[in-house]
């Protein structure tokens, strides 16, 4: 059995056990480009206990990612400062530990006579933008993940997509919506929305390419270091990977 050091954020207390073989053979059967899909399925799979927020849905993606980055901590041989990028990187290059969870909000402000507000993304929210790919027509890779983002974050007049229920179809009338908004209103929205997250970003440094989220590296650490995912997958055994159906396990 492996021990897990109790994971402790501003907004959680976490304890992880080892995952089951049985959970460990899912993942690996799981696509590889459902990320955050997968991200769910192992903390679910993961967390002995949570206190806090007791519901890794509605942890954010940032703290998502610090749960699994305290599992490869534990598990891989090079933990728990591991290796990224083949060596170029570690994990220090991408961890702002110094900087937790902050205000639930923030304030965007007037654009067209709305007033905006910023949230954090959540597991939820995340999921539902990975799950909405090519629902929008003419809309997909960077487009998408850039859109489903603000959608989800963004919020006029205190008006939310939901964090529970049927996101999906909540989620995919706002992107139709934003979508439709006039280009000088579009880029007056982004460059909010950018501002924002700026403000919220807590633990990591949340982006999003064509493949969806990524964590940038540190300030001080961005010299020749390139932006990280941290999947799931480099958690598994090969022998689970194998069983799943999957290759050896790539490194983070």
């Amino acid at each position: 059995m492996i021990h897990f050091p109790t994971l402790r954020t501003r907004r959680l207390t976490v304890r992880l056990k080892e995952l089951a073989m049985i959970d460990a053979i899912a993942l690996a059967a799981i696509p590889p480009h459902l990320n955050e899909e997968a991200t769910t399925v192992f903390l679910r799979a993961a967390v002995d206990d949570a206190q806090g927020v007791s519901d890794p849905d509605q942890w954010t993606v940032q703290e998502r990612t610090m749960a699994v980055c305290h599992y490869m901590a534990s598990t891989l041989d090079d933990g728990p400062d591991f290796s990224l990028a083949g060596g170029k990187a570690r994990f220090s290059d991408y961890l702002t530990g110094e900087r937790d969870y902050g205000a639930d909000s923030v304030d965007v402000g007037e654009i067209e006579g709305d007033h905006w507000t910023a949230r954090h993304l959540t597991g939820a929210l995340a999921g539902a933008v990975e799950r909405l790919t090519g629902e929008l027509p003419g809309v997909d890779g960077l487009a998408h993940w850039r859109i489903g983002r603000m959608a989800a974050q963004l919020v006029p007049n205190g008006n939310a997509v939901p964090a529970e229920g049927d996101i999906d179809a909540a989620l995919l009338e706002r992107m139709r919506v934003i979508t439709r908004y006039p280009e000088s209103v579009f880029a007056r929205l982004s460059a909010g929305f950018d501002a924002a997250c700026q403000e919220l970003d807590h633990l990591f440094l949340i982006d999003a390419d064509e493949h969806g989220l990524m964590a940038l590296p540190r300030e001080d650490s961005a010299a020749g270091k390139p932006p990280a995912r941290f999947p799931v997958g480099a958690c598994l055994t090969d022998l689970a990977r194998q069983l799943g159906g999957k290759p050896a396990a790539a490194r983070p």
